[in-house]
């Protein structure tokens, strides 16, 4: 793990975030006190965008409909919510 100051962060935070993507930690300091961590992410299903929602209702959506019955099927199930 290697620690920054804020104002070395500030000016280089696209080369650490780089060193964060490659699996780094880096500590940024105040006055050489810790005050933060750049930590690299994994997505979560929630996090993960169309692909994960899609996969996510595969095994909900029986295959061969087509989008517009989805939807109707969607907007009758939140209506039966109301």
């Amino acid at each position: 793990m290697i620690e920054v100051g804020v104002l070395e962060a500030r000016n280089n935070l696209s080369g650490l975030i780089k060193r964060v993507k490659a699996g780094e930690e880096i500590t940024i300091t105040c006055r050489g006190e810790p005050q933060a961590r750049l930590v690299s992410v994994e997505p979560t299903p929630e996090q993960g965008g169309a692909s994960a929602i899609l996969s996510a209702l595969g095994d909900l959506v029986p295959s061969g409909r087509s989008l517009e019955e989805v939807d109707v099927a969607i907007y009758s199930e939140r209506a039966s919510w109301e």
